[in-house]
């Protein structure tokens, strides 16, 4: 089944009040009572893993500075891209019995649960090199080959040749990759796995790059989801970085265009081989939200935070990693951790559904979706990598210190790319461009392998089966001609809208959930 969106598709709910929250999805509103409105907060740590960064009033660094300042030179060779853990999906997405199938730094993978274990193993069979993603976890727990029923434990020791040969051969022996579960996603490091199946030092673990606040019980997080997107690793990176598109990218969705602010005062705080620090004293939405903190983690960590729970009773992470696939291609998994003063806002938070969450997400990520994978084209041609960045691009304004920021740290820490430099032969392994069509595509981008939106989608069926059934008055009538109309033009929004009528038993309520999954169609 396949679904194409090619257009925005309908808003979450909204509660209603001054306060924005500035996060990607669709846009919240809803009110904070008794707390005083100030153009400044406090700073939030930024840092990505156990121990916080400081901030200092340093020396300013703008847009206009050479990208590479701060950064010592590193050859290509001595960064190595696999040698870093990368979120690859999340754990409720890989069910006990499911081949989750993905590419990682151009390397298939295969991921799977061994009882309490998750596994990452290459996605070739010793014996011919099939998929062993298309095969199938046997009775005894062992992973086995479709093609001629080879065997593999969770260390990718070979178990069973039924037709013959030696097991303990090590060209018997299935590749398999570190692995680990943590904070609800499944991260693997294209390294040599372990027999224990831990890292190899303690301290190892700690290269992860968490969110410490996901650990914390005051804080919870909105609307963890992923999208796979048409366009390379650092182009995502680039693109969430820069503060300044936003009200114009998304104007409607999370912005207006009337909101963008004074960068003046952007600027960075840090550089190192591990990314950059930078901080925005007047923050988006022209300073109504307080200050804030940009943090890159090397290789595949961006993170926003506002920190205005002293002043307006919130605090804020946007964090996104860029997972790179193929040239051209990548993954995005993207989480939201909030903390409120008001515990009501956070009840009212919690009933919404995921899928809503998700239908938001990908509408905000369409926004930007088709300009920046035709962008890269004309950026590549131009000399993207092969140039100084500033010859590329006119960057005048304080407001692109990150982009350039980004860039000194890609070309001279990490060797130009995933991929290595963006070039002609980039381009030929990126392919031809996509139409609008694919590009706004979202059952393959998404839904596909979301749990939650798919599960939504085959719900549908049933909800729409009973609409039919159902169908005999004439309000009810309009009701059911409704959803198929818009199910013809939406299906996947509208598959993600019926999950939220699972619980309902009762003929009444399934059709008042079918209005109401019309209603959320209004931005049609």
């Amino acid at each position: 089944m396949q679904a194409v969106i090619s257009s925005s598709i309908g808003a979450s709910p909204r509660l209603v009040g001054p306060f924005h929250s500035f996060f990607l999805g669709s846009r919240h509103t809803f009110k904070c009572k008794n707390i005083k409105k100030s153009s400044k907060g406090h700073a939030l740590s930024p840092q990505a893993i156990a121990t916080p960064p400081t901030y200092s009033n340093g020396s300013l660094t703008t847009a206009n500075q050479a990208p590479e300042e701060g950064f010592q030179s590193s050859s290509a060779s001595s960064f190595d891209w696999k040698d870093h853990w990368y979120p690859v999906v999340f754990e409720h997405d890989v069910a006990p019995g499911q081949l989750y199938k993905f590419t990682l730094l151009n390397t298939p993978i295969v991921i799977w649960r061994d009882g309490a274990a998750v596994r990452a193993f290459r996605d070739a069979c010793p014996h011919r090199l099939v998929p062993l993603s298309e095969g199938r976890i046997a009775p005894n727990g062992c992973l086995e080959c479709p093609y001629h029923g080879w065997q593999f434990d969770g260390e990718g020791a070979c178990k069973s040749i039924p037709q013959g040969g030696d097991i303990s051969h090590p060209r018997a022996q299935a590749t398999s990759f570190q692995c680990v579960a943590k904070q609800g996603l499944i991260w693997v490091r294209l390294q040599p796995h372990h027999e224990d199946g831990s890292p190899t030092a303690a301290d190892d673990e700690l290269s992860l790059p968490l969110l410490p606040e996901l650990d914390d019980p005051d804080w919870f997080e909105l609307t963890p989801m992923w999208r796979d997107l048409p366009m390379e690793y650092s182009t995502l990176i680039e693109n969430v970085v820069d503060a300044g598109h936003v009200p114009f990218t998304h104007h409607a969705s999370v912005s207006k265009r009337q909101s963008s602010g004074m960068f003046e005062d952007m600027r960075i705080e840090e550089k190192g081989p591990w990314g950059f620090k930078g901080i925005w004293p007047t923050g988006p939405r022209k300073g109504g939200l307080g200050a804030q903190l940009t943090h890159f983690q090397g290789p595949n960590l961006m993170r926003h935070t506002i920190d205005a729970f002293s002043t307006r009773g919130f605090a804020n992470i946007t964090a996104v990693y860029g997972v790179p696939t193929t040239p051209g291609r990548c993954r995005l998994i993207v989480r939201q951790p909030f903390k409120f003063k008001n515990k009501l806002i956070r009840k009212a938070f919690g009933i919404m559904p995921q899928f809503m969450g998700h239908l938001g997400n990908l509408s905000v990520l369409d926004d930007d979706n088709i300009f920046l994978h035709l962008q890269e084209r004309e950026s590549v041609e131009r000399g993207l990598t092969e140039k100084p960045i500033g010859q590329v691009y006119y960057m005048p304004g304080s407001s692109d210190a990150y982009v350039m920021a980004f860039r000194g740290w890609l070309d001279r820490i990490a060797g130009g790319g995933p991929f290595g430099p963006q070039n002609a032969a980039w381009l030929a392994a990126a392919g031809p461009r996509l139409s609008k069509t694919e590009l706004l595509d979202h059952y393959h981008s998404h839904t596909e392998n979301c749990s939650i939106c798919r599960t939504a989608l085959a719900r549908l069926k049933v909800v729409r089966a009973a609409a039919a059934v159902l169908a005999v008055g004439g309000s009810v009538t309009a009701v059911a001609a409704a959803v198929t109309q818009a199910v013809s033009l939406r299906q996947a929004a509208l598959s993600a809208s019926s999950a939220s009528l699972l619980s309902l038993p009762a003929a009444p309520f399934v059709l008042g959930g079918l209005a109401l999954a019309v209603l959320n169609l209004r931005a049609l």
